[in-house]
């Protein structure tokens, strides 16, 4: 083989430079596209873990009952990713929740008129927008919200007085006939608006049959029906409060000494107590009857023990009375005259009154 002349060999030479140039900047290459595929994956990493911390935070803001901050931080989330479908359910659901559960304080001397109006129409927007994209039993829930905050935009912050409500409520029904929150809003905001009392009474018992949300159905129920005079109204408030005995419902004791106020406690009204008394099977009565009067306060004593004791025989004859037994209900109620007159020597008394008139109408009758 001939010999390399110098202008060959700077040829290779300039071959082999360039060819190790050439990897070199490949190696390079491959490692900026390795550092910014690793700084990717940390910024999204990054970027997940806040987006879950925002979730997170949003759901317990929600959970424990600060409403308005839950849908701020949600709006928050949305602004980055108005498809952020978790963010979008998340914010319905506080929607619904705000819902339920409204109220506002305001500064004595203040009216609540324009901030719930601010609030309710923040509330009635994420309802709206939400309706549009659910279906089924979801669309149904989501309408009968938007019905209950149309009522309180009416009730509370006074600014609407169409039929809002009650086309929301109905139009949730015909989606879904036994829908929890449709069935018992309708039928609260037909007892507080002079709506027919007895198919108001068949939407709470639909609600009550689904088993869901009965804590909310219950509430919705019991603010219904205390203190409505309708007649009825204290036979159906004393089934409700006899279910919540038997099934173990939780109520608190201010709930319990408000339906025994109403309905149990005004002796001389006899009318009323024996619409409430005949509610229930005589056993029932007498049990839910204990059951709520426990709940108006301590322990009593002295005279005001013999009272209640008193009391608690009369309403027993009152029971026999209802349940066919004339003769002995009205010798039990001559048997509680008696002892009035002789141990507790107060006439006059509510029940002094109301046992005199039960002898009256039994022997007159």
């Amino acid at each position: 083989m001939a010999d390399e002349t110098p202008e060959t060999r700077s040829d290779k030479a300039w071959s082999v430079v360039t060819s190790w140039i050439g990897r070199i900047t490949a190696v390079v290459g491959l490692c900026a596209t390795i550092g910014g595929g690793l700084t990717w994956l940390i910024t999204h990493h990054r970027q997940h873990q806040q987006r879950a911390a925002q979730l997170a935070l949003a759901e317990t803001q929600a959970t424990q009952g600060d409403y308005q901050a839950s849908l701020d931080s949600y709006a928050a989330l949305l602004r980055s990713d108005p498809l952020d479908h978790a963010a979008l359910d998340g914010q319905l659901n506080t929607a619904m929740l705000w819902a339920e559960n409204y109220h506002i304080a305001v500064p004595e001397g203040q009216s609540a008129t324009e901030p719930a109006g601010r609030q309710l129409d923040e509330m009635m927007s994420v309802l709206e927008s939400g309706l549009t994209r659910s279906k089924g039993t979801r669309a149904a829930d989501v309408q009968a919200h938007l019905g209950w905050a149309h009522w309180l935009n009416r009730h509370i912050a006074q600014r609407e007085f169409g039929p809002a409500a009650e086309q929301n409520l109905r139009a949730a029904l015909a989606t879904d006939p036994n829908n929890v929150y449709a069935n018992s809003m309708l039928g609260n905001w037909m007892l507080q608006n002079g709506g027919d009392f007895d198919e108001a009474m068949q939407h709470f018992n639909r609600a009550v049959a689904t088993g869901k949300a009965l804590p909310l159905v219950r509430g919705l129920q019991l603010g219904a029906l205390i203190y409505d005079e309708q007649p009825g109204a204290r036979r159906e408030l004393m089934k409700v409060a006899n279910a919540m005995r038997t099934h173990g419902e939780p109520i608190d004791r201010g709930e319990r000494h408000r339906i025994f106020g109403f309905c149990c406690a005004f002796l001389r009204d006899h009318k009323e107590l024996v619409e409430s008394l005949s509610a229930l099977p005589a056993q029932d009565a007498w049990q839910t009857y204990l059951w709520l009067e426990d709940a108006a306060g301590p322990d009593l004593s002295g005279p005001q023990a013999l009272l209640q004791t008193l009391t608690h025989d009369y309403v027993q004859a009152m029971l026999l009375e209802i349940s066919g037994n004339r003769p002995e209900a009205l010798r039990q109620y001559r048997i509680v005259q008696q002892k009035l007159r002789q141990q507790l020597r107060q006439p006059g008394t509510s029940l002094d009154d109301a046992v005199n008139a039960s002898i009256t109408r039994l022997t007159h009758s």
